[in-house]
C-alpha cells in the first residue's frame, strides 16, 4: 500500500501525461476524433487503483478508469503508460469520445512521440464525414491515412449496415481515395460484388479526379455514356471536362470553367461541341440551319467594382438557331423565340443612375436580317429631388442609342426628357402632384445618306391620392400586429397630338393622350419577430386595380353608324398573397369591358405543408395566342420516400407538351432516384421518351444524372 504523498505524486504524473495525450500539441497530427482545441479545464482522473513501477518507469490505472477534460472522455478497464517509450495502452471496453466523434475498441495503443497508434477490434466514427471504420486492426499511418486489416468501411449506421465495403486490407486516406485488396461490396452483410482490388473516392471536399461515368437512355439518342474529369485548379476556380457518347446521336466534347475573381466578382465559361450522325439528323423534319457539327459557347461574368458600380456580361454563340431547341436544359430555353448577348455597366449615386448596354439579339424562329440590335444603349436618370429650398422638384431621363440591323433603317437616337413637379399636401391626407415634362428627341439615320430629324413634345399630368390605414391586433407573439393600408389615386395625363411621320422605323411614335386613370392599392403588412432581437417586415397581401378613361375616344367623331366609342380601357388587376410559409399565390389579369372578355391572365400557386408535400401550378392564357397549364405535385409517402408527377398541357394546341414521373428514396446512407419523361412531336421535333436512374452512396459517389 503506497502512501498518500506517493499517491499524490503518481497521480500528478499521470494527470500530466494524460494531459499530453489529450492536448492539441501532443496530437497536432491526429485524426479529427483526436484533434483537440486548447482547453482551460483541468484533466480529471477516476480509477479504482493507481500504481507506479519505479524500475520500469511506468504507471498503471485499473478498474473503471475514466479520464476527461471538457467534452473529451476516455474510459477503459485499464490504462498503462510506459514513460521510457512514451507509449500509452488502454485495454478493456475502451471508449474515447470527442464531441460527436467516438472510438470503441478492445485495445488501443498510442505513441506520444510519433502520434501514431493501433486500434484492435475497434470502430472509429468520424461525424464530419459520417464515416465508420471497423476492423480487427486499425492502424493510423498519417494525419488522415488509416490501414484497416480484416475490416470494413461505410457511412451507414448499425451493426448490419445497408451497404459496406469489406476487404482483407484497406488503405483509406480521408478526402482522397480508399484502396481495397480482396474487397467485396456488401448489402446487409451479403456479398454482391468481389474484386481483387477496388479504388473509390471518399471525399466531402472538391478535389481533382475522374467522375463516375453517367449513363442514360433515350429513344432518340440511344444509350448515353457521359464521362467527365473535374479539375480543382485553386480555391477560387475549377473546371469540368466532358466526353459524351450516344449510340444513336454521336460524340460530344465540352468544358466548363468557373472562377471567383474576388468577393462578389465571379464568372464562368462553357463550351460544347457534338457531331451528330446522319441517321439522328434525319429524325428532325424542320432542319432550318442545323448542321452536322453543333456547338455553343457561353461566357458569363459579374464584376463589382463597388456596391454601386457593377459590370455584367453574358455572351453566347451557337452553330445554328435550333441548338437551344435541341440541347436546352429547361422548357423556357427549348421554347424561346429569341436569344441575346449583352455587356452592361451600371453606376448608381444617391440621386442619379447611369446604365449602359450593348445587346445582340438572334431570332431563333427564322433567319431575320431585320432584327434590331443596340450597339449601344445608354440611359442616364435623375430621381425626383428638391430644387434648392423651393417647393418644386425635378427629375429627368435621358438616353442615347445606336440601332443597327443587317437589312433596314439604322441610325442614332438621342432623347432628353426633364420633368418638373410640385408635390402638395392638404391636411396631411390629400396628396396633389402636378407634373410637366418637355421632351426632345434627335435622330440621325444612315442607309446611304445622313438624315437629321427631331421631335419636340411636352406632356402634363396631375395625381390626386390619399392614404388610409388601420392597425389590427392579432394576438400572435410572432406577428402581433397587422397594418392594412388603402391608397386610392387618380391621375390625369395629357400628351398633344403632333406630326411624327419622320420618326425612323427603329423607334416608335408616342401616341396622343387625354386620359384619366384611377386605381386602388391595398397592402397588408406585418412585423415578424424571429427571436433574439431580430425582426423583419413581411407583406402578406398586395392588390392593385386600375383602369383608364380616354377623353379623346369619348369625344371622337364616329365614322359610320355602327361605330362605337370605347373610352374605357382594360381593367388591370394584380394580386399577391404570401403567408410566412406553406402558401403563396400571384395573379395578373387584364379585362376588356368593351368586348366583355379577358385579354390575358397569369396565375401561379405554390402550396406546401409541414411534411414536405408540395403542389405548384402555373396557368398562362393570352386571348387567341396561348393557353397553358403547368403543374408539379410532390407527395412524401414516408419521410424517406417522395413521389412526384408533373405535366405541361396546351389547351390552345390541345396536346400535352411534357409529362414526368419521379420516385426518390433517401436512406440514411444511400438513395435512389428514378424518373420518366415523355414529350410529343412538336414543330419538327420527334417524340421523346426518356428514363433515368440515379443511385447514390452517401460519402462515396453518385452514379447517373437526372
Amino acid at each position: 500500500m503506497i502512501g498518500r504523498r506517493r499517491l499524490f505524486q503518481i497521480s500528478s504524473v499521470i494527470f500530466f501525461l494524460l494531459f499530453l495525450i489529450l492536448s492539441p500539441k501532443a496530437f497536432s497530427q491526429v485524426p479529427p476524433l483526436l484533434k483537440l482545441e486548447a482547453f482551460q479545464e483541468p484533466v480529471r482522473l477516476r480509477a479504482d487503483r493507481i500504481s507506479y513501477d519505479q524500475l520500469e518507469n511506468s504507471y498503471l490505472a485499473e478498474g473503471s478508469v475514466e479520464i476527461w477534460q471538457g467534452d473529451r472522455k476516455l474510459s477503459a478497464d485499464r490504462v498503462y503508460l510506459n514513460a521510457k517509450t512514451n507509449e500509452v495502452e488502454a485495454t478493456g471496453n475502451v471508449v474515447l469520445v470527442q464531441g460527436e466523434d467516438f472510438l470503441r475498441s478492445a485495445r488501443m495503443k498510442i505513441n506520444l512521440d510519433t502520434h501514431l497508434g493501433i486500434i484492435l477490434q475497434g470502430t472509429l466514427f468520424l461525424k464530419k464525414q459520417n464515416f465508420y471504420l471497423r476492423g480487427e486492426e486499425i492502424e493510423r499511418l498519417g494525419e488522415d491515412t488509416y490501414r484497416i486489416r480484416e475490416g470494413s468501411f461505410t457511412t451507414c449506421e448499425g451493426d448490419r449496415p445497408a451497404w459496406r465495403f469489406t476487404g482483407r486490407e484497406t488503405l483509406v486516406t480521408l478526402e482522397e481515395y480508399a484502396s481495397v485488396w480482396g474487397g467485396t461490396f456488401q448489402v446487409k452483410n451479403i456479398p454482391l460484388l468481389y474484386s481483387p482490388y477496388l479504388l473509390f473516392p471518399v471525399k466531402t471536399r472538391r478535389q481533382s479526379g475522374f467522375l463516375i461515368p453517367q449513363v442514360g437512355y433515350s429513344n432518340n439518342s440511344g444509350l448515353e455514356v457521359n464521362n467527365a474529369y473535374f479539375w480543382a485548379i485553386a480555391k477560387n476556380m475549377d473546371a469540368t471536362f466532358q466526353l459524351d457518347l450516344a449510340t444513336q446521336k454521336g460524340v460530344g466534347e465540352g468544358v466548363e470553367y468557373r472562377y471567383i475573381r474576388k468577393k462578389e466578382s465571379f464568372g464562368s465559361f462553357y463550351g460544347y461541341h457534338t457531331r451528330e450522325w446522319d441517321a439522328y439528323r434525319e429524325k428532325r423534319t424542320e432542319q432550318l440551319d442545323r448542321k452536322p457539327d453543333r456547338w455553343s459557347v457561353e461566357w458569363r461574368h459579374e464584376e463589382y467594382f463597388a456596391p454601386t458600380f457593377v459590370a455584367k456580361a453574358w455572351l453566347r454563340g451557337f452553330s445554328d438557331r435550333q441548338f437551344l431547341k435541341d440541347y436546352g436544359q429547361t422548357y423556357a430555353e427549348q421554347s424561346s423565340e429569341q436569344a441575346y448577348s449583352f455587356i452592361s455597366l451600371t453606376k448608381n449615386w444617391e440621386r442619379f443612375s447611369l446604365f449602359g448596354e450593348a445587346r445582340h439579339t438572334v431570332d431563333l424562329t427564322r433567319e431575320d436580317k431585320t432584327t434590331l440590335q443596340n450597339y449601344p444603349l445608354i440611359n442616364f436618370t435623375g430621381v425626383k429631388q428638391q430644387i434648392f429650398k423651393t417647393p418644386f422638384y425635378y427629375s429627368f431621363t435621358s438616353s442615347y442609342g445606336y440601332y443597327w440591323r443587317e437589312e433596314g433603317m439604322t441610325g442614332h437616337r438621342l432623347d432628353l426628357y426633364p420633368r418638373l413637379s410640385l408635390p402638395l399636401k392638404w391636411a396631411d391626407y390629400i396628396e396633389i402632384t402636378p407634373e410637366v415634362g418637355a421632351r426632345e428627341t434627335l435622330y440621325r439615320t444612315g442607309n446611304g445618306s445622313d438624315d437629321f430629324h427631331s421631335r419636340e413634345l411636352w406632356d402634363f399630368s396631375t395625381t390626386l391620392a390619399t392614404n388610409f390605414y388601420r392597425v389590427f391586433e392579432t394576438g400572435s407573439s410572432k406577428v402581433p400586429k397587422l397594418k392594412h393600408l388603402v391608397r386610392p389615386e387618380v391621375t390625369y395625363t395629357y400628351i398633344p397630338d403632333i406630326e411624327q411621320k419622320q420618326v425612323p422605323t427603329y423607334d416608335t411614335p408616342i401616341p396622343k393622350a387625354n386620359t384619366i386613370t384611377y386605381g386602388l392599392i391595398q397592402r397588408l403588412i406585418g412585423k415578424v419577430f424571429e427571436g433574439t432581437g431580430r425582426s423583419r417586415y413581411h407583406e402578406f397581401a398586395y392588390l392593385k386595380l386600375s383602369q383608364t378613361y380616354d377623353l379623346h375616344e369619348a369625344q371622337r367623331q364616329l365614322s359610320f353608324p355602327m361605330d362605337e366609342r370605347r373610352a374605357w380601357g382594360p381593367v388591370s388587376a394584380e394580386l399577391r398573397i404570401k403567408t410566412l410559409k406553406y402558401f403563396s399565390v400571384e395573379n395578373l389579369t387584364n379585362y376588356d369591358p368593351n368586348k366583355n372578355l379577358f385579354l390575358n391572365h397569369y396565375t401561379a400557386v405554390d402550396v406546401t405543408d409541414f411534411r414536405g408535400d408540395a403542389l405548384k401550378l402555373e396557368y398562362t392564357w393570352e386571348n387567341g395566342v396561348r393557353e397553358q397549364i403547368h403543374g408539379n405535385l410532390r407527395i412524401k409517402i414516408i419521410p424517406s420516400l417522395d413521389v412526384s408527377f408533373g405535366m405541361r398541357y396546351s389547351f390552345f394546341d390541345q396536346k400535352t407538351l411534357e409529362t414526368s414521373f419521379g420516385l426518390n428514396y433517401q436512406h440514411q446512407c444511400w438513395g435512389i432516384d428514378v424518373s420518366y419523361t415523355e414529350k410529343p412531336e412538336v414543330a419538327g421535333q420527334p417524340a421523346e421518351r426518356k428514363t433515368m436512374f440515379m443511385f447514390t452512396l452517401t460519402g462515396v459517389t453518385t452514379i447517373g444524372k437526372r
